[in-house]
């Protein structure tokens, strides 16, 4: 008896601690969140052109066509071009805008840790930048 209430006390903390830091994310947080992901599976059906609509004026300066931005995605992040797997992190505030952690699986297995910095374009979320580094904390 005393192990499964100390087993409903644990889920009721963890259950606690999830909405406690889901509460703390900047504003538009969940917007943030649907463009990256929504960028992510335009990666994924192997659109660069959809993937290219949710980046930044910047970024479009750097990569003036959907081709060029594609062909340096796969090139230089394929771990963003596709991933095994991924994980929202926490997200903080960065002036007007805000970065987002994700932490992402490739498909060998390594983990990174992706940084999106997102920023507002007439209204809407848009990714001007993404650092990745490798996440040490994970696996075995």
């Amino acid at each position: 008896m005393k192990t499964v209430r100390t087993l409903a006390i644990a889920c009721s903390l963890s259950l606690t601690l999830a909405f406690a830091a889901h509460a703390e994310d900047p504003a538009g947080a969940d917007d943030a969140r649907a463009i990256i992901q929504s960028q992510l599976d335009a990666f994924g059906a192997d659109s660069a052109e959809d993937a290219y609509a949710y980046a930044a004026p910047n970024i479009r300066r750097m990569f003036p066509s959907p081709q060029v931005f594609g062909s340096m995605v796969k090139r230089g992040y394929p771990m963003v071009w596709n991933p095994s797997d991924t994980e929202f992190l926490d997200a903080k505030p960065m002036g007007d805008g805000l970065v987002q952690r994700l932490r992402i699986i490739d498909r060998q297995g390594q983990a990174h840790i992706a940084e999106y910095v997102m920023v507002m374009v007439e209204g809407d979320w848009r990714i001007a930048g993404v650092s990745i580094t490798r996440d040490e904390s994970f696996g075995v």
